[in-house]
């Protein structure tokens, strides 16, 4: 065995030793099932707590209470970036609010037929959390905000088709989406049937089939945002880049909620929109002041980079 060989094979033995302490005991077991943290502006740090009614005890809130819960997407885990940063965005819009995280990164699986029964799962234990805290804590659902990025946009519509003890005042679908392939039935799907008001932001093609919400925004047409068509992006990269878009504007919508930003126009078509054939006679807004009243189509455009809010043109 030559100097090289011998180098080559250490460098093996090294990658393979580093996955198996540093990989293996983070991969998705499905043992640990859905999790559940809360943060608080009262707390310095985000808690788990069990959806138990001894657990739910624990929570610093009152029948008034606006409780604001975040799902994320596939293959991630509620320590994401965007997380946290919606996260602290909430809050800061309301300290008087609870952030409640539902966390699944250990029922993730690369199996579709796995995947899907994981996501009615996690709905399922994610609906039974709230109706604890209708019948145990007095919570309204009418206070409760469900935002679910991605595959859990779409959890986000089967946690309202689970909820037992009435509706769920809001839902927002951050480009909504489906691993892989579109349910097979439409009750899969997040749609107006699943809160009080459910409003979908579209950023990408991997959320282009959820049938209509209340309210639906299409940032950039809903397929392509500005500032990833860039050369040096294929196209998979190009598209995780729109899908991941669709946070950004969401958490900026929280940010600045004491303004009125991201304007849409109400429009049958992206097309309509762009050659100003659409009179605009009818605009919302997306992010937290959106106006249930206001239904229907709507499209706006951004900015390639922070802050994304325009004025329409």
């Amino acid at each position: 065995m030559n100097g090289k060989q011998i180098v080559l094979g250490a460098v093996a033995v090294a990658v393979v030793a580093f996955l198996t302490i540093k990989v293996y005991p983070n991969f998705p077991s499905g043992r640990l099932g859905v999790l559940f943290y809360f943060t608080a502006s009262s707390h310095h740090e985000r808690q788990e707590f069990q959806a138990t009614k001894e657990g739910i005890m624990t929570l610093p809130l009152d029948t008034s209470t606006p409780i604001n819960v975040i799902i994320h997407g596939y293959t991630e885990s509620s320590i994401r970036p965007w997380v946290v940063n919606l996260t602290n965005a909430l809050l800061s819009r309301d300290p008087s609010s609870v952030v409640m995280l539902v966390d699944y990164y250990d029922l993730t699986t690369i199996s579709r037929p796995y995947m899907m029964e994981n996501a009615r799962n996690i709905a399922q234990s994610t609906a039974h959390l709230l109706d604890l805290l209708v019948k145990n804590r007095g919570i309204k659902l009418s206070n409760i905000h469900v935002m679910g990025f991605s595959l859990g946009g779409r959890i986000s519509g089967l946690v309202g088709a689970r909820v037992k003890t009435g509706k769920i005042g809001r839902i927002t679908g951050i480009d909504a989406s489906y691993p892989w392939l579109p349910p097979v039935t439409n009750e899969e799907y997040l749609d107006a049937e699943d809160a009080t008001l459910v409003v979908n932001l579209r950023t990408s093609l991997i959320g282009s089939r959820s049938p209509p919400a209340h309210v639906d925004f299409y940032a950039n047409g809903g397929t392509g945002q500005p500032g990833c068509q860039k050369w040096y992006y294929f196209g998979p990269v190009q598209e995780v880049c729109n899908h991941y878009l669709s946070v950004k504007l969401m958490t900026e919508a929280v940010e600045n909620s004491d303004k009125i930003i991201f304007p849409a126009c109400k429009c049958s078509n992206w097309e309509s929109f762009q050659n100003n054939t659409c009179t605009c006679e009818v605009i919302n807004h997306f992010g937290l002041n959106t106006d249930p009243s206001i239904q229907g189509s709507f499209y706006f455009r951004t900015n390639m980079e922070p802050p994304y809010s325009r004025p329409l043109d």
